[in-house]
């Protein structure tokens, strides 16, 4: 039985690992790849040099130094965790059924895809699913963004100081009452356009077109840089939903410690309802996270001596 498993191999649960090796924890860290989001940039038409993300260098450090130590890592799906006489029990895709003291979910969110022509061949070409993350790549460049959640407002918001223009698509205006929505009105450089649809994605390589469906009238192309999406996340949740208490959205409930309403359970990250999306949080969500799954351990693990 393992001290702790961390579930998710994304800047949160990277991080978790490391903390939880620097204290000499017999941790696992199962996830079906390394990396997460910090390695999902932006190459956008006339770009010179490859996007930077704030934080992505020591999610990178984090991963190689995770590769050096093959028992600590496991390469797989969880599908289900539950606990039994203070044990929990991690369910694989491949490994069977693992324990462990403590456990860490880390497992993020999937954003709900863009289904239009164009939109998978130019993911990562200009559509991206996050403008707070890729918003300085838009400095003097054309952007649209799609949604009317917090999160999309946040993003237009944040594009608007540095881009030349935003076009934000909205269903209706019912979202714009929020803070945020009531902002835009100050933003010179943003347009709403409510009721469109969008039909297409334009691009020999980048994106270099939008193609809407207004209310009325003749289908409207606008000329953009990037598209980016918010039609809703989905937290990657389901193998704990059962076992602590989450929000209709599936986010999972923590406190101040990083911890779950079932004790020994812990989350970090953007599965959680501390949603930040941002690498630079997340890793201290993962190491905070740890160090609170350390002191559970610490209460009810005996010491090994070695011999």
């Amino acid at each position: 039985m393992r001290d702790l498993i961390v579930i998710g191999g994304g800047a949160a649960g990277l991080s978790a690992a490391m903390y939880a090796l620097s204290k000499q924890l017999d941790v696992l860290l199962i996830a079906k790849t390394l990396g997460g989001k910090a390695g999902w940039h932006q190459q956008l038409l006339g770009q010179a040099s490859p996007e930077y993300i704030a934080g992505e260098e020591i999610v990178s450090s984090f991963e190689r130094k995770l590769r050096e130590r093959p028992d600590h890592v496991l390469l797989d799906e969880v599908s289900r965790v539950t606990k039994t006489a203070g044990v929990f029990q991690v369910e694989t895709a491949h490994n069977g059924v693992l324990e462990s003291t403590a456990v860490i979910v880390a497992t993020g969110v999937t954003p709900v895809p863009l289904d239009v022509p164009g939109a998978t061949e130019l993911l990562g070409h200009g559509l991206g699913y996050s403008a707070t993350t890729h918003a300085p790549a838009l400095a003097g460049k054309y952007a649209a963004v799609i949604g009317d959640t917090e999160r999309a407002l946040r993003g237009v918001n944040e594009l608007s100081r540095i881009a030349e223009k935003v076009y934000l698509i909205v269903s209706n205006r019912a979202a714009l009452v929020s803070p945020l929505g009531l902002a835009l009105q100050y933003r010179a450089n943003v347009e709403v356009l409510e009721g469109y649809r969008v039909e297409e994605l334009l691009g020999g390589f980048n994106v270099e077109e939008i193609v809407l469906s207004p209310p009325h009238g003749p289908l409207r192309r606008l000329a953009v840089d990037a598209v980016f999406v918010d039609l809703g996340l989905r937290p990657n949740s389901a193998m704990v939903r059962d076992l602590a208490v989450t929000e209709l959205s599936g986010l999972i409930k923590v406190d101040d410690r990083n911890a779950t309403t079932m004790p020994g359970l812990y989350a970090a990250g953007d599965v959680t309802t501390t949603f930040s999306e941002h690498i630079l949080i997340a890793v201290g969500e993962g190491a905070r996270a740890a160090m609170n799954a350390h002191t559970y351990i610490l209460g009810r693990a005996p010491a090994r001596v070695e011999r």
